[in-house]
């Protein structure tokens, strides 16, 4: 019975998975028609520098702020970014009024609030999914497939030292006991603050950071926006997909946690090459 309810868990994430990059793909062109991109010359090289910099700083500064135990300051980093990324999507999402802004703000801190006061799984899960979609949309209009795939190679191997170090497991447990979805979970256990992401997590639920659902799903939508093509997206997508299973399928294996990126960014970087060849 166990290992069906594990398998169920599994499926969920693969779903949730799915559902963010599909949802990505329909985000995207609104962030194109709204001109909402990050970098003014995405053909630049130093781009993907200047993301793996800040990537390791923040990651740096939240662990040093874990140590000092100063929770409020990263829920309040985190709620911020939450509010930004929340803010943007659904105003593009509006038709343009004089009430749009205002309805985007109180929108965006009304799920903020729901989250806090009424935390559950399947609301993390919901708020997760937009939250890595709107990211994947807004940084995969924004860079070429190309420059995605090398911050994806970049990526996946500092995924791997932080994970094999400790550091993220750490993280991503302390970010649990405190609320913040920054991970699609599904839990075995109806308890959710009971979940832990190491210390036999496999057996308590499936999990999977938004980074991994985010940064591949970036070479998804740019490589559908770069050529035109729904079907070449469709098959990074899927490429992602076959990587999410195989992780899932070490985890279940090996009985603890495993870097994602490695595997869903390797299968979804293969499926853009391929996509290349084809399209």
């Amino acid at each position: 019975m166990n290992s069906l309810k594990l398998n169920l868990a599994a499926l969920t994430i693969v779903v949730l998975y799915a559902v963010a990059g599909l949802l990505s793909l329909m985000l995207a062109p609104l962030y194109v028609i709204n001109e909402l991109t990050l970098f003014e010359n995405p053909e630049n090289p130093m781009n993907v520098i200047y993301l793996m910099f800040s990537v390791i700083i923040v990651f740096a500064i939240v662990m040093v702020i874990v140590k000092l135990r100063l929770e409020a300051v990263i829920k309040g980093l985190f709620y911020f970014s939450a509010f930004t990324v929340l803010f943007v999507t659904i105003s593009i999402l509006l038709p343009d009024s004089i009430f749009s802004i205002a309805i985007s703000i109180v929108v965006s801190v009304s799920i903020l609030v729901l989250l806090n006061r009424f935390y559950n799984w399947y609301l993390v899960d919901a708020i997760g999914v937009f939250l890595s979609a709107s990211l994947a949309a807004w940084f995969g209009a924004s860079l070429p497939p190309l420059t995605l795939v090398i911050l994806l190679v970049l990526m996946s191997v500092y995924d791997y030292f932080a994970v094999r170090s400790g550091g993220m497991i750490s993280l991503a447990e302390k970010t649990l006991k405190m609320n913040l979805p920054t991970m699609l979970v599904s839990p075995v256990k109806k308890v959710p603050k009971e979940l832990k992401a190491g210390e036999d997590g496999e057996r308590r639920g499936a999990f999977l950071g938004l980074g991994d659902v985010a940064f591949p799903n970036m070479l998804t939508v740019s490589t559908f926006l770069n050529t035109g093509e729904m079907l070449a997206a469709m098959l990074v997508l899927i490429g992602g997909l076959v990587g999410l299973i195989v992780v899932l399928r070490v985890v279940r294996y090996f009985k603890k946690p495993q870097p994602g990126l490695p595997y869903i960014g390797l299968g979804a970087a293969l499926a853009w090459l391929a996509s290349r060849a084809l399209f």
